[in-house]
């Protein structure tokens, strides 16, 4: 009996060793907080893989690099692990995102001992790291790559006249493995697609630059948790400021699937979580080689069917294989119920029939009425100021209101029934639009046509599709005219241009107002330095002396008053003032002096006698424009020889206006360019920004209300800009 015991207890004592050798314990080292969707996704769908395997033992560990990842912050970090870690070993360590797989690579060898490592969300693997910790043959992981260019061709397919693209992502350190991608990626399309990359923004200042509307743009949101102040938004924080947005928001990720976003070609953290599952299983059933390095390839297209109709986007034929969310229900769904009971009632159907001959009384009221309406939309088409005129399918006019003939100067009778490329012989109007018709095939486009006074009308041409009763296809199209708010929107990007140019000069102006302030104590110093060793020397050596240290003095004042001439300069004006033109420009020459004597330009300036030079405006933005125009000189002038650099101010009364000329003797400007100079970022240089005499043309002429342009020069270039004298008023 004690021999049965016996066997039977190390027959249990065997089995459970056993059970304990095959336990594996896994930790997972989360680099962010719990409660952050995109690594709580990927782990919840690790633990449904593990919670089927009762041998292993699953632990995590937040890090919450999110809000604090600082070195300091990463050696209490080691300090609290080492304790906490301490005596427990592990068969597989899982670093989720950037921040704790660097953290595990570079502690390894004082927190684990022969653990594997299998990482997951890092963008650029580094085989040098690993070599350098000799981790080499540790180290497995998955390549998350996200479809930067895939999703910029996807958003050009849904979007065929995409002008500007805004490509969102903050300045995080995964941030910043994503934007070599994001760079190239922006390379491939800059000569079609206007691109600005946006990674210096807060939330609020997102939500208030994409608060309106503007067609053919759109917006592809790479991530954005941490703005340019550190401050941490959580992921519902973003989805509803993404939800504010008026433009259509592509992404890279099927976080904010549903919250706002239109889809794209997505990385699914639910199926990133899945495969991270099955590859730690293979390394710790050793299925798999280690090292093994993955690239995850599995996307998926979805995409919003509520987003899509907000911003009228249309998936093209092209685009195949993607999903749709939030599809309106069908027809047949909705009223299920309802057509249920319709076949269960199908008897009480046969009741209609008898109904019939009622119908074919109503028929005959019926068309009595049609004309009775027929009648009021013929009266209510001409009430409309937008010309309007419908085909069929062949291009026959079937009808049209009294504005489109006004608008090609033709009868009703010379219209109707006939196809408008037959009339384009008769008339000139008809000929554009139907070239221009014929050119543009989009729904909607604007066209520009005189009237008969000779004055340009723009119009806002939408074309749509129509069935008539005959089963006969035809063309409804509608003029607009927008001429108007073309005209404001014209004025209205001036304005902003102007803006924009204002904030950076104040912008300049605070950080030199910040530099002058720390050059001025200085100069203070030297000067204070100066008459202190004048003072204490004995009179034997004041006579020697006296002479450098006037020296000094004198150079420590000229700095003083250069640093606040430039600062005067800077900082844009505030309001209007009257100013003497020959002052300012003084002012501005001593400014940009020494730049002029450096490289050996003889400047002159030029003025009738008794002249006014008073001016009303903005005298700082005077200042900038002039200043514009002798810098393009300036660099002119370089091809010269240095004896041959001469720069010409003139300044004469014509009636009441002031008449300024700034000539130089340089290469002058190619005749191809002369009608382009003034055009915004257009340049005749290599690295010109085309911004400068584009600012220069907005400020005489919006700003100080007067005029500028390019007149033709023998040698060299003739600017000459014309300004409305100010006039002292008379006293009694």
């Amino acid at each position: 009996m004690k021999l049965i015991i016996t066997v039977l207890f190390i027959f249990c004592f065997n089995t459970q060793l056993l059970s304990n050798s095959t336990q594996k314990n896994v930790l997972i080292l989360n680099s962010y907080h719990k409660g952050f969707e995109f690594s709580d996704t990927i782990i919840k769908n690790i633990e449904e893989l593990f919670y089927s395997n009762q041998n292993i033992n699953l632990s995590v560990l937040y890090m919450n690099s999110k809000h604090i990842y600082t070195r300091e912050y990463r050696k209490k970090l080691h300090d609290l692990y080492s304790l906490q870690l301490k005596n427990k070993t592990y068969d597989l360590i899982i670093p989720i995102d950037r921040f704790a797989y660097k953290f595990v690579v570079k502690n390894y060898k004082n927190l684990f001992t022969k653990e594997q490592i299998l990482f997951i969300g890092i963008e650029q693997y580094s085989k040098e790291l690993a070599k350098v910790y000799k981790l080499k043959k540790k180290i497995n992981g998955i390549i998350q790559k996200l479809a930067i260019e895939d999703n910029i061709s996807i958003i050009k397919k849904l979007m065929p006249n995409l002008k500007k693209l805004y490509i969102l992502n903050d300045r995080s350190p995964n941030a910043n493995d994503t934007s070599v991608f994001i760079i190239n990626a922006i390379q491939k399309i800059k000569k079609d697609v206007q691109v600005e990359y946006l990674r210096d923004y807060t939330l609020q200042e997102l939500q208030e630059y994409f608060k309106d509307f503007k067609k053919d743009e759109a917006i592809l949101f790479v991530r954005f948790s941490i703005d340019i102040n550190g401050e941490y938004y959580k992921t519902n924080e973003v989805a509803s400021a993404i939800n504010t947005f008026n433009l259509p928001v592509f992404a890279t990720d099927s976080l904010f699937l549903g919250k706002g976003i239109v889809g794209g070609k997505l990385v699914s953290t639910d199926q990133l979580g899945t495969l991270t599952g099955k590859f730690a299983l293979n390394l710790l059933n050793e299925k798999i080689q280690t090292p093994s390095i993955q690239t995850n390839n599995s996307y998926k297209h979805v995409f919003d069917q509520e987003q899509l109709t907000r911003f009228n986007l249309v998936i093209p034929r092209i685009l195949k294989n993607f999903d749709f969310i939030n599809t309106p229900i069908s027809f047949f769904d909705q009223h299920r119920t309802f057509i249920n009971n319709v076949f269960l009632a199908t008897p009480l159907m046969l009741i209609v029939i008898f109904g019939l001959a009622e119908s074919l009384y109503a028929k005959q009221r019926a068309t009595r009425k049609l004309k009775q309406r027929l009648d009021f939309d013929y009266a209510l088409l001409n009430a409309i100021d937008s010309p309007i005129f419908w085909q069929d399918k062949n291009g026959k006019i079937l009808d049209m209101n009294k504005k489109f003939c006004q608008l090609v100067d033709m009868k009703y009778d010379e219209l109707i029934g006939i196809n408008l490329t037959y009339l384009q012989y008769k008339s000139v109007k008809i000929d554009k639009i139907t070239t221009f018709l014929e050119e543009n095939k989009t729904d909607t486009v604007n066209f520009t046509l005189k009237d008969k006074k000779g004055k340009k009308k723009i119009y806002y041409i939408k074309q749509t599709s129509f069935k008539s009763k005959h089963s006969e296809n035809g063309i409804v199209t509608i003029f607009t005219e927008i001429t108007k708010e073309k005209n404001i929107e014209q004025e209205r990007e001036k304005e902003i241009q102007y803006l924009i140019q204002q904030s950076k000069m104040a912008e300049i102006g605070d950080i030199f107002s910040s530099i002058a302030h720390q050059w001025k104590s200085p100069l203070v110093s030297i000067t204070s330095l100066a008459q202190d060793m004048f003072y204490s020397q004995d009179t034997s050596g004041k006579e020697e002396d006296s002479y450098h240290i006037q020296n000094i003095m004198l150079q420590a004042n000229y700095m003083a008053d250069t640093i606040n001439d430039f600062q005067d300069f800077i900082i844009p004006s505030k309001e209007k003032t009257v100013f003497n033109v020959h002052n300012t420009i003084k002012n501005m020459l001593n400014i940009v002096q020494h730049n002029m004597k450096y490289n050996y330009i003889n400047i002159s300036i030029i003025e009738d006698e008794n002249i006014n030079l008073n001016i009303y405006g903005y005298e700082n933005e005077f200042m900038q424009a002039v200043l514009n125009i002798l810098n393009n000189a300036k660099d002119a002038l370089l091809s010269n020889s240095e004896k041959n650099r001469n720069l010409l101010i003139n300044l004469k009364n014509k009636y009441n206006v002031l008449v300024l000329d700034i000539i130089d003797n340089g290469s002058g400007i190619k005749n191809k360019n002369k009608k382009k100079i003034f055009q915004q970022y257009f340049s005749t240089k290599e690295t010109g920004h085309g911004i400068g005499l584009y600012m220069t043309k907005l400020i005489i002429q919006e700003k100080l209300h007067g005029k500028i342009y390019y007149k033709k020069a023998i040698k060299g270039s003739h600017f000459r800009i014309l300004l409305k004298l100010h006039e002292k008023e008379k006293t009694l």
